[in-house]
């Protein structure tokens, strides 16, 4: 890893002049300064190089342990900014460390889409049908894999956009359950 070439006042180059130290698969606790990085510039653009935290970060993961990945996810969900890749490689993690994100980062609907297509479960469905501001393509695929709970969280969300077929789909829902409950009362062993 070279560092040499970096301004030694460089928060992110003491960073790697540490993991350069460290033995290989024992540095998985330096996500959290990484971390504490992005969040004190507020991931804006400029205040380190991107492409070298990405190349910082991402080989971090392996070795780091799952409560350092999901502590590293937790610091940095609500504060965007993040390299591609590094975002990448988070939201096709395990769910624990993906949650954060799911639930609170600034995602386009093309990410949130992108995680449906990997990870279908009720738990990863929920926090997308929770989220505000989700476009319309991103509720008529919650809608489509998901089930009656992720449904009424959907239906519940005044942020959520939902096309024309998903009221349909939810009015059906309902006349369907009017019906049933119809046809229930009917029954003499009741």
């Amino acid at each position: 890893m070279d560092i040499t070439w970096r301004d030694g006042n460089d928060p992110l180059a003491k960073i790697r002049l540490e993991i350069a130290r460290s033995r290989i698969g024992e540095c998985g606790h330096l996500l959290k300064p990484l971390a504490e990085l992005h969040v004190s510039t507020r991931g804006r653009p400029g205040y380190y190089d991107a492409a070298l935290y990405a190349d910082t970060v991402l080989p971090l993961f392996g070795p780091a342990t799952l409560f350092e990945r999901m502590a590293f996810a937790d610091m940095i969900a609500d504060v965007g900014g993040l390299p591609p890749a590094v975002l990448t490689a988070l939201l096709n993690d395990v769910y624990l460390v993906s949650r954060p994100l799911i639930e609170r980062a600034r995602l386009t609907d093309h990410e949130l889409i992108t995680v449906m297509m990997r990870d279908t479960n009720e738990s990863t469905l929920l926090a997308i049908a929770q989220r505000t501001g989700t476009g319309i393509p991103v509720t008529d695929r919650v809608v489509e894999y998901g089930t009656l709970k992720v449904h009424l969280t959907l239906a519940a969300n005044d942020e959520a956009k939902l096309s024309i077929a998903t009221f349909d789909f939810f009015s059906n829902m309902t006349a369907a359950q009017n019906d049933m409950d119809l046809a229930l009362a009917k029954r003499s062993d009741l």
